[in-house]
């Protein structure tokens, strides 16, 4: 075979190639001339169908209120929720939707997690709905836009029938008022570790997890689910829920290992009133566990005084004089464990001393409550939780606190009560008291004031190394003072 003959055979062979790919393109302009001239004449239709309330593209897009209204009747197929309102023009249409809606109100809304639940109404959180929108988005479907997309609408509409989620508002602060007065059922707190001493050993019993509401995650969920379709029946919703973590467990317990400071105090066994409130006192704050960074009062916890909570009536200073009153002797139990206090070397926050000195602590080493402006606070300021085991019997209080030691081994503390200035009782005077019967007569016994301070000396390796000033303590000076009763019946 020739050169030539191999050259038109190539050549006969592209012009085939081109006739062919000709008539496809061909046949191809063909078929987009048949759909654009059959999409071309529905559109027609489409415009034809909207001539009334239509006079071009441009106009639907900046269509107003009031041409809306004026549009004629809507689209048969629409639905606005479970509402028909095909063939209804602008009032009809609210007439119908606002039926709905006004039983939408009334509809219960229930929320509930795994502790429990409450329901309120729509109305009560102010649910609503803007009808003429609605109404007006129902009259606009497939009349705004242009002219292919009013088509698509229309088409629509002839294979099934659309329904139109209108907004719903709620108002979402009244919500979140009426689930805060409700969290009582549904949320709990965490409970942190706690401890109890019993027969020399301590036994921890362990933290638990609590639920709270995350209540700007339930509201949200709430509106996400109104933007669906409702078939206006009660709405039930599961609030979203937040685990909350207890901030001590069990083992942060486990290192409550050593006695970090003890004190005893004696009392006498001859005032059994007394004795009784000694022991009340000393119930109420044995067992008492002390968090890291927690202030401890003494007197939150052994207050009220009443016979109710197990007071009697017994001698106490009151204005620098002894006098009977509910819960009398209440103050050793706050001064025995201050001292246990200053053992520990925990922070003081509040003490006081008494208006005159007492005699089972030295002086400086007292501290004083009452009722209403005199209390005894402490806070753990270490790291682990701290226990207190107090106990009142035979005579003495012995007040332990315990927790991890963290300070050397070779390290001791002492304190020394140093008296600043001694104030004399003065001349005894006699009073006659229209407050005691007749025949009656009291006697308090003088008492020698004084300023004191207390010192903490701390020791390392048995050489002092430091002296802290720990307080000032003002004590009264009272002469022997004779009260003569006067009062007669």
């Amino acid at each position: 075979m020739n050169v030539k003959m191999i050259k038109n055979r190539q050549r006969n062979k592209k012009l085939y190639i081109g006739r062919k790919t000709l008539a496809v393109l061909t046949i191809l302009l063909m078929f987009g001339a048949a759909f654009y001239l059959k999409d071309n004449a529905l559109a027609n239709t489409a415009k034809a169908e909207n001539e009334e309330s239509s006079k071009g593209s441009e106009e639907f897009e900046n269509v107003t209120k009031e041409e809306i209204i004026n549009s004629g009747k809507i689209y048969d197929g629409i639905y606005l929720d479970e509402v028909d309102v095909s063939g209804l023009g602008y009032d009809d249409a609210i007439k119908e939707y606002e039926k709905y809606t006004a039983k939408m109100g009334k509809r219960k809304l229930i929320i509930s997690d795994e502790l429990g639940k409450f329901d309120t109404t729509f109305n009560k959180i102010g649910f609503n709905v803007d009808s003429k929108e609605a109404v007006c988005k129902a009259l606009t479907y497939g009349r705004r836009g242009n002219i292919l997309n009013r088509y698509k609408e229309i088409c629509a509409l002839k294979n099934d029938n659309v329904t139109l989620i209108p907004e719903k508002r709620i108002d979402e602060k009244e919500l979140k008022k009426i689930m805060l007065n409700n969290e009582e059922n549904m949320t709990k707190s965490s409970t942190n570790a706690t401890m109890v001493r019993t027969d020399g050993e301590f036994v921890v019993y362990p933290s638990e997890k609590g639920l709270g509401i995350n209540y700007g995650n339930t509201i949200a969920l709430l509106k996400s689910k109104l933007k669906e379709a409702w078939n206006n029946k009660d709405l039930v919703i599961d609030a979203v829920t937040t685990e909350l973590e207890p901030e001590y467990s069990e083992d942060d317990f486990y290192g409550v290992d050593s006695l970090l400071g003890r004190a005893v105090t004696e009392y006498n066994n001859k005032n059994p009133e007394r004795i009784g409130n000694l022991v009340v006192g000393t119930k109420k704050i044995a067992d008492s566990v002390v968090l890291p960074g927690q202030q401890f009062s003494v007197y939150n916890t052994v207050a009220p005084f009443t016979e109710e909570n197990g007071y009697q009536n017994a001698g106490q200073y009151i204005n620098a004089e002894l006098v009977d009153g509910l819960g009398g002797g209440i103050c050793q139990v706050a001064t025995t464990l201050y001292n246990a206090v200053l053992e520990a070397e925990l922070q003081v926050d509040e003490r006081y001393p008494h208006s005159m000195t007492v005699s089972y602590v030295k002086k400086g080493m007292d501290a004083a409550i009452a009722e209403g402006y005199q209390d005894f606070k402490f806070t753990n300021n270490t790291e682990y939780p701290i226990y207190i085991d107090a106990y009142a019997g035979g005579g003495t209080i012995s007040v332990a606190i315990y927790g991890h030691e963290t300070r050397p081994a070779n390290r001791r503390i002492e304190f020394e009560s140093q008296v600043i200035e001694t104030y004399e009782p003065g001349d005894e005077k006699t009073v006659y008291d229209d407050t005691l019967p007749s025949g009656t007569t009291n006697v308090t016994e003088a008492h020698t004031g004084y300023y004191v301070e207390l010192w903490k000396h701390i020791y390392e390796d048995g050489e002092l190394v430091d002296s802290v000033k720990v307080n000032g303590s003002q004590y009264s000076a009272i002469p022997k003072t004779t009260r003569i009763g006067t009062m007669t019946e």
